[in-house]
């Protein structure tokens, strides 16, 4: 669980600094080997509800593109027309939030609410958004209180997934439980409810 000495250090950092681009991310558990959970941005009233890490950095980029920023130095490409559209409609949302521009208070009151049920929190800050992907910085348990900068969503998935990779193996006695077999039901056994 996260301590609440760490989320009022992060809290003060956060306070410092005018980043859109942060994301704080809260790891609830994990299902067949993926991590699910939420992503808190400042900008958004809501949490957005991820489940793997390739959707947590799709998820991003999209959050990304619907606050304006960082701004995309080239459009991206898609398969087909509709998604194309979804996503450029995104943008199109910018002025709801403009007007309601976030405050660290309204950050931080929603993710006290949400982070007791939070097994671990990741913090991504997204800086740029060039030659079609995004560049940025990335801090978790494994950095400690340092950042890694990663230059791609390439090497933000591989960091990721280190983080996947650990949270798995450490939580392996949380995983699915006999009795719960086929239910695709998750015990936690630190609280002793099923999620």
């Amino acid at each position: 669980m996260v301590e609440k000495q760490e989320l009022e250090a992060r809290f003060k950092e956060l306070t410092g600094t005018d980043r859109a681009g942060i994301m704080l991310v809260l790891i609830h558990g994990q299902k067949e080997e993926k991590l699910f959970g939420q992503i808190i941005n400042r900008y958004l009233r809501k949490p957005v509800l991820f489940y793997g890490m390739d959707q947590l950095i799709l998820k991003t980029d999209e959050i990304c593109e619907r606050i304006g920023t960082p701004m995309l130095s080239m459009a991206p490409r898609f398969l087909q027309r509709e998604e194309k559209e979804r996503y450029q409609e995104l943008s199109q949302k910018k002025n709801e939030l403009e007007k309601m521009a976030g405050d660290w208070h309204r950050m931080s009151d929603l993710l006290q609410a949400q982070a007791p049920a939070a097994r671990e929190i990741l913090e991504i800050q997204v800086l740029f958004r060039g030659n079609a992907t995004m560049q940025g910085r990335f801090r978790c348990p494994i950095t400690g209180r340092n950042y890694i900068s990663f230059r791609s969503a390439l090497e933000l998935q591989r960091m990721l997934r280190e983080v996947e990779i650990q949270f798995c193996t450490n939580n392996q006695s949380d995983s699915k439980v006999s009795g719960l077999a086929g239910s695709g039901k998750i015990l936690n056994r630190k609280k002793g409810r099923v999620l």
